[in-house]
């Protein structure tokens, strides 16, 4: 097993976070070396399900001024292995070819890592668990910004791999699922139990990010891959106060059962929330004899007028209650957020909701 602070480096280029923020580790020329050759540039895992070249082009860059820097402290006479200068001279001609600059960031894969008792046959590394996605580098691709993961998400995750309980042996439907990341880990949580009957309903609004879900619940990495009933449905939240196309709603919950609702971020504009609320509504109205649905929603405290416009109507057709509030930087599966940017500075609010009757 690595130290913690190499497993730190290894956990920041597997979710692209900046170089220049990703601690160096104090450790010796030989034993940097060796982790950076063999935990991150020959990979089998990133060697699949790389980083943008971008991004490689950028960590090379500092992992070999590390490099550098440590052999010469040392005065050691040891050289970097040539395949370490080979592949970033190539990822450079290759973006220079490109006009590299002169585009937004490509979608990128992007690798979350937990611990787990019982880690895959194949690890990206030994103890954990992984959820790996295909993601969009930008705020908003394709109208929408469901094609990243985004600190709420990442909050709920941690949550529910402390309260697993909250998934294992039951219904779950997620509103607005995104690229896919909460689905993977509540999938990854349903399988420790795989004689367990449990279910995963993944909706969302936009085609792209349930196309987008879908490829990348059934990469060959993910353990969501062997899920027995994933289900992916498009859900407008706008339809539940529709009387024409309310119908198809009652029909979808109906069918799912949940019982349990999961939402992240789903309070991203004001206009939202009535929409949202309705949904909610909808979502926990019992349909099981002795079962009570309930709805776990992480919220990123952006704006705190629209968050509490969120509690006040929801309160009023709904029982909620604040479970706990989190910065967004005490998660477990990455140091940054939002763009990349420090998640110090940001705090994440979860709720659990049920109806009133």
């Amino acid at each position: 097993m690595l130290p913690n602070t190499l497993f730190y480096v290894l956990r920041g280029y597997a979710t692209l976070q900046a170089p220049k923020t990703i601690e160096k580790a104090d450790v010796l020329f030989f034993a940097l070396h060796g982790f950076l050759l063999d935990h991150i540039l020959v990979n089998r895992h990133f060697q699949a399900y790389p980083p943008s070249k971008q991004y490689q082009v950028s960590f090379w860059k500092w992992a070999i001024e590390w490099l550098e820097q440590a052999a010469s402290d040392e005065a050691r006479r040891d050289e970097i292995d040539e395949r370490i200068y080979t592949y970033h001279i190539d990822l450079i001609q290759e973006l220079s070819s490109q006009s590299l600059g002169t585009f937004a960031p490509s979608a990128s894969y992007v690798t979350y890592l937990w611990p787990v008792d019982n880690p895959p046959e194949r690890p990206v590394y030994p103890g954990y668990a992984n959820a790996t996605l295909l993601e969009s580098r930008t705020t908003i691709e394709s109208g929408t910004t469901g094609l990243r993961t985004w600190s709420a998400s990442l909050i709920l995750a941690q949550y529910l791999l402390q309260h697993t309980a909250l998934v294992q042996e039951r219904r779950v439907l997620e509103l607005g699922c995104g690229v896919g990341f909460l689905g993977i880990v509540a999938a990854s949580i349903q399988l420790d139990d795989p004689d367990a009957s449990s279910s995963l309903w993944l909706t969302d609004v936009h085609e792209p990010v349930l196309e987008r879900c879908e490829e990348n619940t059934k990469l060959r990495c993910n353990r969501s891959r062997d899920h027995p009933d994933i289900q992916l449905r498009s859900l407008d939240w706008f339809d539940a106060d529709d009387t024409e196309r309310r119908p198809a709603v009652d029909a979808l919950f109906n069918e799912a059962r949940p019982d349990i609702i999961l939402g992240a971020d789903v309070v991203y504009d004001p206009s939202i929330i009535p929409p949202l609320v309705q949904i909610l509504a909808v979502a926990l109205t019992v349909r099981k004899a002795g079962t009570t649905p309930e709805a776990i929603i992480a919220l990123t405290r952006r704006n705190e007028d629209t968050l509490a416009d969120f509690v006040r109507q929801a309160e009023q057709r709904l029982q909620v209650e604040t479970i706990c509030t989190e910065l967004a930087a005490r998660n477990i599966f990455t140091n940054s957020a939002e763009l990349g940017q420090p998640a110090h500075a940001q705090r994440v609010t979860i709720f659990r909701l049920q109806s009133k009757t």
